[in-house]
């Protein structure tokens, strides 16, 4: 096992596991999870293809599910929620202020990593269970992009129309000029017809 390998493993078991475990999360593999009744909220690290023997990257990516969401558009929450497909997922530099994109492990000395990593992972959680109801979930979901088929749903389904003509005008704002822009609106046309709601012409 080389230096670094050494490395991670000890901030996993120092820093990662002591930090999320008393949180309620269960670790499996380099995937840390709590499951409530409300929601399933998720950690994990996520290794770097090109890691060699003098270099180790792994990124850090959050994720969420919540059930009463899925019902409300119609959908089927699974028997055991550890199957479900997060509708939110993110990573953790666009939640947190983290310096960059990854960890670079040969970069940090493990006096610096530790403790700033362990914040990261409270501050994460923090992010994480705030999203433990539908309508904070269709909330974090407004930062991926107005093209998320579900927060469309999600509008159509509460009848909030004002929100529906926002999703819909900001999507047609950065790709009405695709060709492809047809097509995404027919998606839209059909998401909302399942609500019985019938978009505006034009």
């Amino acid at each position: 096992m080389s230096e670094l390998e050494a490395r991670f493993d000890a901030l996993v078991a120092g820093v990662v596991v002591p930090a999320l475990k008393p949180l309620g999360y269960r670790k499996r593999k380099l995937s840390w999870s709590r499951e409530t009744p409300e929601a399933v909220h998720g950690i994990t690290l996520q290794r770097s293809q090109g890691n060699a023997p003098d270099h180790l990257r792994f990124y850090v990516e959050v994720s969420a599910y919540v059930p009463d969401f899925v019902r409300t558009v119609g959908a089927t929450v699974p028997d055991r929620l550890e199957k479900a497909t997060p509708q939110y997922s993110r990573r953790f530099e666009s939640v947190i202020d983290w310096p960059g994109q990854w960890v670079d492990l040969e970069s940090w000395t493990d006096e610096d990593l530790h403790p700033a990593f362990g914040e990261a992972l409270l501050q994460l959680d923090g992010h994480l269970a705030a999203i433990d109801t539908a309508p904070a979930l269709a909330e974090a979901l407004r930062s991926g992009g107005p093209l998320n088929l579900d927060l469309f749903a999600w509008w159509c389904a509460t009848g909030n129309t004002e929100n529906q003509a926002a999703q819909l005008a900001a999507a047609q704002a950065e790709f009405g000029q695709e060709d492809r822009w047809p097509r995404l609106v027919a998606q839209f046309e059909r998401t909302a017809g399942r609500f019985g709601v019938v978009l505006p012409s034009g």
